[in-house]
């Protein structure tokens, strides 16, 4: 009972060391969660097994970091922020995996085929963007999609480190 309370209630103190650690084990299964995108899971599941552990990890973050934002006696309005802006892009990424899992769903799929296309997209896509010409709009778009996919971990891992190298507060927490 202890441990959930730990993980499910943003209420308490937390020093930096414990948080640190919690906050990697965090990101880990964060970034293990992500195998719940396979097209085979996709398939069977759709994207509500994915959104549901990312709404859980997200909830999780936000505890670990209101704690220790507690503990240093500061706002928890970075850990709002982000938070918010995480389960946005999670949200988005699912209604994405939908929409193209949606139709295959029915279909029985031949991994090997899916790999070699997209591989072979993938080669396609870094071809065009590398032989261009001239350093034209499409640079600028694809420059602007790539920060706006990795914004909101880079959020998440600033106000981390943010709370991270908070000093503990003295007394009670406000």
């Amino acid at each position: 009972m202890q441990a959930l309370r730990f993980l499910l209630s943003p209420f308490g103190r937390l020093s930096p060391q414990p948080f640190v650690v919690a906050a990697i084990v965090v990101y880990l299964a964060g970034a293990a969660s992500h195998g719940l995108t396979a097209p085979a899971i996709m398939a069977r599941t759709g994207p509500w097994l994915f959104a549901a552990v990312q709404a859980l990890l997200i909830w999780v973050w936000y505890v670990l970091h209101a704690k220790r934002l507690h503990d240093a006696h500061r706002s928890l309005s970075p850990a709002i922020g982000a938070s918010i802006l995480y389960a946005l892009s999670i949200g988005l990424l699912s209604i994405v995996a939908a929409s193209f899992y949606a139709p295959l769903a029915g279909q029985a799929s031949d991994a090997n085929t899916e790999s070699a296309l997209g591989l072979i997209l993938l080669i396609s896509i870094v071809a065009v963007l590398l032989t261009s010409a001239h350093y034209d709009f499409t640079w600028l778009v694809v420059a602007i999609l790539v920060l706006l996919s990795v914004l909101p971990l880079i959020c998440a891992i600033g106000v981390t480190v943010f709370a991270a190298t908070r000093p503990s507060g003295e007394g009670p927490s406000a």
